[in-house]
């Protein structure tokens, strides 16, 4: 017998070969992720979005200059709580792919063999996570070579890659990783292949829109946070903080659940879960349970210390709860509804911000005044629930008060009445002193660069405040309130009192901030000096503005240039002041590295001043300011003298050629349009107020478009707008004169307006707002309604039109126009005779959706297009199928009723115009 020697191989199992097998099961189950057909998708995705990134970076038709920060908007999205399409394929990735790796040695065959492995249930579990992990890692590198690729396609190269790594690999990496862990965790759990992926599922849907089984605090909602948000102005801001806790939360219930997972993890031939319990208790060593006891320690830790700052330092507030508020202000105070107030006429302001310790002060003094006319016994103060208002006092005595809050409503009762005529002085103290954050994450009103608050954020108002109550119908219903409109009604004589926006006051503040920074208030800058260390800029209105007001302090370059009037105004000399020479100053508060729009927005600023003064009389201010703030938005708010646009406002682009839309001309012109429309005539706030400001402004911005850039500029703006026309929305609507929605002021009255000129001539409409001008710029009431700016339109407008006046103001009309076909043939003349068959109908639809056609015998363009000019003429048209027939000279291409949508809506597929097929 022969005798063979077996070598002795010494067998360790210790760290180091836990983590190579860890390292080899990892890259195994990233190289079967990377083989499947399904992941294939990501790289699809990738191309995609360089080939659409030009799509992607575009409003409208408005390109966007694909800065990173706004290109990694576009590229990211939540897990949690309403992801964006296309993104939400990535979860569902993550649940087939977590499935596919779970089960892959089962669904081979193999499970058994590999079961009986000397490889550690933990190696098992980290390696597959870890290399479903990679694989993730692996698409945030796909997603940034897409956004960098996508930057380089237009044109653009400076890609900020810090901020790309910080944003994929730091923030949204995150979310899918939390996400995937679940997804291990139910397959382990369920142990069941197509039940788990139905759980997965479910727990996806969950996570995902947790607002319909009334879930909103993140501590309920698996890898929820309060969101972050990235500004060039701001940068993070105080938004990382809060996230960061709640993630830290959350990866301690991912660790307590990677515990779970290892206990359960399916070995062997066992499939109950009572034997897979069984098998968990052996399994549960020491190392296990105390990775599981600090976990545990860490959730509650990390938990209370959310809890603290969101339910504890914060009232923690659900939709119910502010529904509730809303309900249970108007019960307990709207009693006071009616109750005289005086009227403030002057404020004056001591504004300390501190950026650095995210903390404000504001020593405020109001000067009120009785002109009621009739003695007010009391004085009804609302507060902000969430802002400290402290230190109210008056310069009379006060025999009592009430203060609540909680609902922001205190009532002082002066010992001596104030008389019709007297003046009072009313003091406070507001702080601004944020502690810890809520479950929406940090305020950002002070930061560290890009402060704005607003008085009506933080302020206290004098009287009680209709705006705090509940609109909605079915909500009043539930909660047992009367009925009512969002605005007092038009017929409402005494409401002609009540001016949007409050009445005009005069100001004067003085704003402290640190030395890096410029804070900007109302009114002309008088000085500016530097004390203990803090930079003080004192402003004074030398007009009164609007009670809506907001401070600004940032670190922002400043563009000033001035304007000045070359001619008096034209009309009316008796009645309006002609200032020829009139001077104002430009300024424009920016981000240093936000210039790109800068040229375009003083143009508009000096087309708009050009055209306005000329038409309607001066520019009632000697300073006209622009100011950017951190907001993403894309639009602009204009309120005493100042223009605020978004730091998105800075990404639009002009176009390659002259015939591309000018969007931030279009913009700021609408802006400007406030200092008369809005500043000089203040509407009554009644219902269809919203026409004397916004869709006079929108209006009026169409003007300067047209005489500035041309026809074809116009065109593309009216295009622009008219694609908000294209969102399902319901026809039951009050008619325009009646209107209290955003969408019919900033829509459907300019267009109204827009319309109307087409029939009777722009020099016409000018001359009906001059007299609105004319009448009402006083600002005394009985104030303006929508009404007065009717009977202007009805004083101008030809008797044959005055039909479409009613149509468009006091009726909500619809013209539903097709051409069904369009046909042409050559004449020996040479000329071309189109035949057009054409459809008609016309409905007026009420408040509740009622739909009632009537008859129809209206004027509407009729257009024949061709390579040359076109034929756009007037037709009479009555209701159902009818039958044109026009000349042109040239041989033409398209037809069609209303081409230009003068009365008709925009939709999805245009039936107003067909091409002309050529006859024999």
């Amino acid at each position: 017998m022969r005798r063979i020697s077996i070598p002795q191989v010494r067998r360790t199992f210790g760290f180091a070969t836990h983590a190579r097998q860890t390292c080899a099961i990892a890259g195994t189950a990233f190289g079967t992720i990377a083989k499947s057909a399904a992941v294939l998708v990501l790289p699809a995705v990738t191309m995609l979005v360089v080939l659409l990134m030009p799509a992607l970076m575009d409003l409208g038709g408005v390109p966007l200059l694909p800065r990173t920060a706004q290109v990694l908007t576009v590229l990211t999205a939540p897990v949690a709580d309403n992801p964006r399409p296309p993104w939400v394929l990535i979860p569902l990735l993550i649940v087939f792919c977590a499935g596919e790796l779970v089960w892959r040695e089962r669904d081979a065959g193999l499970s058994e063999i590999a079961d009986a492995t000397p490889v550690s249930t933990w190696v098992l579990f980290l390696g597959k996570f870890l290399g479903l992990t990679l694989a993730l890692v692996v698409w945030m590198a796909l997603l940034t070579t897409a956004g960098v690729l996508g930057q380089m396609r237009m044109g653009y190269f400076d890609f900020e890659m810090g901020l790309y790594l910080r944003i994929l690999f730091g923030l949204q990496l995150v979310d899918y990783v939390l996400f995937a862990l679940l997804i291990f965790v139910v397959h382990a759990v369920v142990n069941r292949k197509h039940l788990g992926y139905l759980v997965s599922l479910i727990a996806f849907g969950v996570i995902s829109f947790p607002s319909t089984l009334g879930l909103e605090h993140h501590l309920l909602i698996y890898g929820s946070d309060p969101g972050w948000s990235y500004s060039d102005i701001r940068g993070f801001g105080p938004f990382l903080g809060p996230w960061l806790w709640f993630k830290l939360y959350w990866a301690a219930w991912a660790v307590l659940l990677a515990v779970v997972a290892r206990l359960l993890w399916p070995r062997g031939t066992e499939r109950s879960l009572w034997s897979r319990l069984h098998l968990a208790r052996r399994r549960s060593t020491c190392a296990t349970i105390g990775v599981a006891a600090t976990a545990v320690a860490l959730i509650v830790t990390l938990g209370g210390f959310i809890f603290y700052n969101t339910n504890v330092l914060h009232a923690y507030v659900t939709t119910a709860d502010r529904m509730n508020s809303g309900a249970e202000y108007e019960k307990r105070y709207g009693r006071y509804s009616a109750i005289p107030q005086p009227r403030l006429t002057a404020t004056t302001l001591r504004v300390e911000i501190y950026p650095e310790r995210r903390q404000a002060e504001v020593r405020g003094t109001y000067r009120l005044v009785n002109d009621t006319g009739v003695a007010i016994e009391s004085i009804h103060l609302a507060t902000a629930p969430e802002i400290g208002t402290r230190a109210v006092s008056f310069d009379r005595r006060i025999a009592r008060g009430l203060e609540d809050d909680e609902l922001g409503y205190r009532i002082y009762a002066l010992e001596q009445p104030l008389r019709p005529g007297d003046t009072l002085q009313l003091t406070f103290e507001v702080d601004f002193k944020p502690q810890g954050f809520t479950n929406g994450g940090a305020d950002p009103s002070v930061v560290a660069n890009g402060t704005h608050f607003t008085n009506l954020d933080w302020l206290p108002a004098i009287g009680y405040q209709r705006n705090r109550e509940l609109n909605a119908a079915g909500v009043r219903r539930q909660y047992g309130l009367a009925p009512r409109r969002p605005f007092r009604s038009l017929d409402d004589d005494k409401a002609r009192r009540i001016r949007v926006g409050g009445d005009p006051i005069a100001f004067e503040a003085i704003v402290g901030t640190s030395t890096d920074q410029v804070a900007v208030a109302p009114g002309t800058l008088r000085r500016t000096w530097t004390e203990g260390g803090r930079r003080y800029f004192h402003y004074v209105t030398d007009v009164p503005i609007n009670n809506a007001y907001g401070v600004f302090s940032a670190d922002y370059a400043v563009h000033e240039e001035q304007w000045t009037s070359s001619a008096g105004v034209a009309q009316a000399p008796s009645t309006r002041e002609a200032r020829s020479g009139q001077a104002i100053a430009i300024q424009i508060f920016h981000h240093p590295e936000h210039t790109g729009p800068l040229g375009r927005m003083v143009a508009s600023v000096r087309a708009s001043l050009d055209l306005y003064t000329r038409q309607f009389g001066p520019y009632p201010y000697p300073y006209l300011r622009l100011i950017e703030s951190p907001a993403r938005g894309m639009g602009v708010q204009t309120e005493a003298a100042t223009i605020e646009y978004g730091e998105g406002f800075s990404l639009l682009k002009r176009g390659n050629t002259p015939q591309d839309l000018d969007l931030v001309f279009a913009v700021v012109a609408h802006g400007v349009a406030r200092g008369w429309w809005g500043m000089q005539v203040v509407p009554a706030a009644v219902e269809g107020g919203g026409l004397l400001n916004t869709t006079l402004e929108t209006y009026s911005a169409m003007r300067v478009v047209e005489e500035t850039l041309g026809p074809e500029q116009l065109r593309e703006y009216l295009q622009f707008m008219r694609l908000e026309y294209l969102t399902p929305r319901t026809r039951a609507a009050s008619p325009l004169l009646r209107a209290s929605d955003s969408f019919a002021y900033s829509r459907r009255g300019p267009f109204a307006l827009y319309a109307i000129r087409e029939y009777i001539g722009k020099d016409r409409v000018d001359e009906a707002l001059r007299q609105l001008l004319e009448k009402h710029r006083s600002g005394t009431p009985p104030l303006p309604t929508s009404m007065d700016l009717y009977r202007e339109l009805q004083a101008v407008t030809p008797e044959q039109f005055q039909y479409l006046l009613q149509d468009l103001f006091e009726r909500n009309t619809f013209w539903e126009l097709e051409t069904e076909r369009a046909t042409a043939q050559q004449t020996e003349a040479g000329t071309w005779q189109v035949t057009l068959a054409v459809r008609a109908r016309k409905v007026v639809v009420d408040e509740a959706g009622l739909e009632t056609e009537v008859p129809m015998d209206d004027w509407l363009e009729v257009g024949v297009f061709d390579e040359g000019e076109s034929y756009l003429q007037k037709h009479r048209i009555h209701s159902g199928t009818q039958t044109l027939t026009v000349t042109v000279p040239q041989k033409p291409a398209r037809a069609g009723i209303d081409p230009r949508h003068l009365l008709s809506e925009l939709e999805e597929e245009d039936q107003n115009v067909k091409a002309v097929k050529i006859g024999s």
